[in-house]
């Protein structure tokens, strides 16, 4: 196998991803909308509001990247994401910061996979398509690279201003320069080997796999389990920055600092922290898989893992009981995440026809969304209800008692 040709259009692909993960508000937008004074159920929804949108958007998208080309469409998806971090900085309330989700759903949407198949074309037109992979490891690197250093700027900036909607702001300008750096690509990059399917087939394919997949009871077991623990971490991740936000008074850390400042600081490492555990599992996760033997035990063992590790994060809370080692049971939550991503994805395509394989891994998505939305709407009202470490505990617990009803078979009792 050969090297990959590091040319200017190796260093535009790192660019592209390195920017676009520096969103500042990301380790922040928890406690914006507390700042907004929105309730636990309203943040919740609007977390939910956003997982939705993105899934829905995904069909129109297509169509919008077949009329402007793949280089425009993805350049564009960055004035759609400005606009949304325009509305967070001027808006206040809930309705409109639903709107500002749906803006950054759509833009999500409209970016979906279309960077990855640029890439693509690229490497089949410089000869280095085997390369594939290893060109992809390289660029997202750099995407993981921007999330630990956006965290570690977004700790300084809000140590320095209490009012958070400046973080929108900073957030625009590496967005800025990610909209001309890729409409520096070389126009062939446009050129689509085959045309696209429409919209509908799409649809009708995605939909086809799931009635299969109800037909068939492992293949649903499997996208269930690979999906629900998706969903189950998305919801729970960001519940990490009222908690801190709570405990930052008996954290025996920065005696100088004010309340605010410790959590800047405490936030800015804590997320920083999670990226860095998120490339380190992205990039074991192979050899994590085979030392424990196959796909199928690890998705069980990290299911029940994460679960336990919920379990325990939500009884914790209640009573403010060390504080980092419940930071650090989150920095795990999203290691097993992305331990278990690889081997969801090809136990599922294993089990799936090989001419639907998009489609299966769609519905996934699609069931990750469904579980996002449900738990981060549940967890919210149980927090307004009853406190922010019930609605954790609760939400763990039921994923407890569904474990039994998810928890994959052995793989001689596919056969």
């Amino acid at each position: 196998m050969g090297k990959i040709i590091k040319d200017k259009q190796y260093y535009k692909f790192c660019l592209y991803g390195f920017l676009k993960n520096l969103r500042f508000f990301e380790p922040f937008l928890f406690i914006f909308f507390l700042q907004k004074d929105l309730s636990y159920l309203e943040i919740g929804s609007l977390y939910a509001i956003r997982e939705v949108a993105i899934n829905i958007f995904e069909i129109p998208s297509g169509v919008i990247a077949d009329a402007l080309g793949r280089r425009l469409t993805l350049a564009s998806t960055f004035l759609v994401y400005i606009l949304s971090f325009l509305v967070f900085f001027l808006g206040q309330g809930f309705w409109v910061f639903a709107v500002a989700m749906l803006f950054y759903a759509l833009a999500d949407a409209m970016r979906s996979g279309i960077n990855k198949a640029l890439i693509v074309s690229y490497l089949v037109r410089t000869g280095q398509a085997a390369l594939r992979v290893d060109y992809y490891g390289h660029t997202r690197s750099w995407s993981q690279f921007g999330s630990a250093i956006s965290s570690l700027l977004a700790g300084i900036l809000v140590f320095f201003n209490e009012n958070l909607n400046v973080i929108f702001l900073f957030s625009v300008v590496p967005y800025v320069v990610d909209f001309f750096n890729v409409l520096s690509y070389p126009a062939y990059l446009d050129e689509q080997p085959q045309k696209k399917q429409p919209a509908r087939h799409k649809i009708t394919a995605t939909g086809k796999v799931f009635l299969r997949a109800l037909q068939s009871r492992l293949l649903l077991k499997t996208l269930v389990n690979a999906s629900i623990y998706g969903g189950y971490y998305k919801s729970l991740k960001d519940f990490i920055q009222p908690f801190l936000k709570s405990s930052v008074m008996v954290v025996p850390l920065f005696f100088a600092f004010s309340d605010h400042e410790k959590l800047s600081v405490l936030l800015g490492l804590t997320y920083f922290l999670m990226f860095l555990a998120s490339a380190f599992a992205s990039r074991h996760a192979e050899p994590i898989k085979n030392k424990i033997g196959n796909p199928t035990k690890l998705l069980n063992i990290t299911l029940a893992t994460g679960i336990i590790l919920g379990i325990l994060s939500g009884a914790m809370m209640a009573y403010l009981l060390y504080p980092v080692i419940i930071i650090i049971m989150f920095i795990f939550l999203l290691l097993l995440e992305n331990l278990r991503k690889p081997s969801a994805v090809a136990e599922i395509t294993t089990l799936g026809q090989a001419e639907v394989h998009a489609s299966v891994l769609s519905v996934m998505s699609q069931l990750t969304s469904i579980f996002t939305a449900v738990f981060a709407v549940i967890i919210g009202w149980l927090a307004d209800v009853y406190g922010l470490s019930w609605g954790i505990l609760a939400v763990s617990l039921l994923m407890l008692v569904l474990y039994p009803l998810v928890r994959l078979p052995p793989p001689a009792a596919h056969r």
